[in-house]
């Protein structure tokens, strides 16, 4: 008895999308998330932010890549990929609106997952939706998931969004 009256109890519930986050690094796999985000979006008459998070480089790591790299030569590159990256977020936000979504961009710096997470809950947001890029061991082990660990801290639901052409690989198969 106790059971079926929670059940009840959720299916009175219909969620509404007001407000999504629509992470990007402008790869395939963020716009199909974009897509999915846009069919969201139409169907709930939501506004979608776009987020992209800028990670930029420790400068050990610079010296150690490239050892003649000053530090005014390592900001003035990073400027000079954070006006692309700004170019490619008006380019995504006009798409948006041209597709009658009400749509703005966001930049942020710093580690992604953290970022993403921060804009969620300073933009009250309703919904993640997010591609996954599906690295495997050692990728994976290294650079770990940033939608795993949105989807473990986020303050709203998150739908993950794999490209179809990224095959899921058991790690018993041969």
């Amino acid at each position: 008895m106790l059971a079926l009256e929670g059940q009840a109890r959720y299916r009175a519930f219909v969620p509404t999308f007001n407000k999504i986050l629509a992470p990007t690094d402008f790869s395939e796999d963020s716009k199909l998330a974009l897509s999915y985000a846009i069919t969201l979006a139409q169907k709930f008459s939501s506004e979608i932010i776009v987020v992209h998070v800028d990670q930029p480089l420790a400068p050990v790591m610079v010296s150690e890549l490239n050892p003649g790299v000053d530090i005014s030569t390592m900001n003035r590159i990073a400027e000079e990929g954070r006006m692309m990256a700004l170019r490619e977020l008006d380019k995504a936000t006009s798409y948006l609106r041209e597709s009658g979504v009400k749509a703005r961009g966001l930049m942020r710096v710093g580690a992604p997952f953290l970022e993403i997470i921060n804009a969620a809950q300073s933009e009250a947001a309703d919904l993640i939706v997010m591609g996954t890029h599906g690295r495997t061991g050692l990728a994976h082990v290294l650079m770990g998931s940033v939608a795993e660990r949105v989807v473990n801290k986020a303050p709203c639901p998150v739908l993950t969004v794999r490209h179809p052409d990224r095959k899921f690989k058991h790690p018993l198969d041969k």
